[in-house]
This record gives C-alpha cells, sequence and structure tokens, in this order.
C-alpha cells in the first residue's frame, strides 16, 4: 500500500460544540490545529466528528494555482495536489456556524475533507437529517497522502470475488 500506512495513524474523535451554545468556545479549533500538528509529526492523522461547521462549496484548502504566475512554478503547484482534491461537492448550500473555524483548521494543517472526495460519496451527501431539515456539519479529514491510501483501500474492499 506504500508508505501512508506504514506510519503510526492517528485517529481523533471530535465534537464541536454549536455556536451560541454557553459551552461554545472557538478555542476549540486552535486546539485541534496543535494537537493535529504534534500527531502529524509523529505519522499519519485522521479527524472524525461533529464539527457543527456547515461549509456549503468553500474550500478547505490554499488554492495555490491561483499564484503560478507569481510564483513562477506552475508544475510544483498542480503537483501538490492530487488532481481530484480541486472540486467541492456538497449538497448543503448554506454556510453556518463554525464554519470559518473549521475551514482556517483544513488551510492551517493541511487536512482535506474527505466528505465528497472517496469512493462511494462523491455527491457528498447529507450527514445530519433531522425534523428541522438536512446539513452536513460532521467530517472526515485526512492529508493528502492519507487520502489516496483511503481511496485505495476502499476501492481493493469493494472488489468483487
Amino acid at each position: 500500500m506504500g508508505n501512508a500506512f506504514q506510519r503510526p495513524l492517528f485517529l481523533c474523535i471530535v465534537y464541536a460544540t454549536p455556536q451560541g451554545s454557553p459551552y461554545a468556545d472557538s478555542s476549540l479549533f486552535e486546539h485541534i490545529c496543535q494537537e493535529v500538528g504534534e500527531a502529524m509529526s509523529l505519522g499519519g492523522v485522521l479527524l472524525a466528528g461533529d464539527f457543527n461547521a456547515r461549509t456549503s462549496t468553500n474550500t478547505d484548502f490554499i488554492d495555490y494555482s491561483q499564484l503560478v504566475d507569481v510564483l513562477l512554478v506552475p508544475q510544483a503547484i498542480e503537483d501538490t495536489l492530487p488532481n481530484d482534491m480541486l472540486e467541492c461537492q456538497n449538497r448543503d448550500i448554506v454556510t453556518a456556524r463554525w464554519r470559518r473555524e473549521f475551514l482556517d483548521l483544513c488551510r492551517t494543517t493541511g487536512l482535506f475533507i474527505l466528505n465528497g472526495r472517496t469512493p462511494g460519496d462523491i455527491s457528498r451527501e447529507y450527514t445530519c437529517l433531522s425534523n428541522k431539515g438536512f446539513s452536513t456539519m460532521d467530517y472526515f479529514l485526512t492529508i493528502a497522502d492519507q487520502l489516496e491510501g483511503v481511496k485505495r483501500l476502499e476501492i481493493n474492499c469493494d472488489e468483487k470475488y
């Protein structure tokens, strides 16, 4: 499977209290960012949980392709991300709650949203279905190297024998 699975993988489960709650604390995302940085120095990282963030189709990474002419290294920029990382699919078109903090966490750490980027969830299905409506607030996040491994693993598991 390559080097992606030869290092330890740290699984982190997250619950962010909804914004507006008396228990809500935006420093949670800063704390997660620090913990992810430490874990990434030791191995791979997979975050999963209810982030109470509605991101719509906002990107979860810094799009360096806009700087290609300025940086004068077009191929290097294009090679930093898997080809299918640029498209963001999401049925939930609302942005609300911890969106800004959550996306800043992704951009700062280099973690990518797996929802909508793996086989079986290309349309990025809703993760919360309630009598108040449908939304996407629960996410899986990992680094690009791990994403490629997750795709290979899922494809291998789906093979018919």
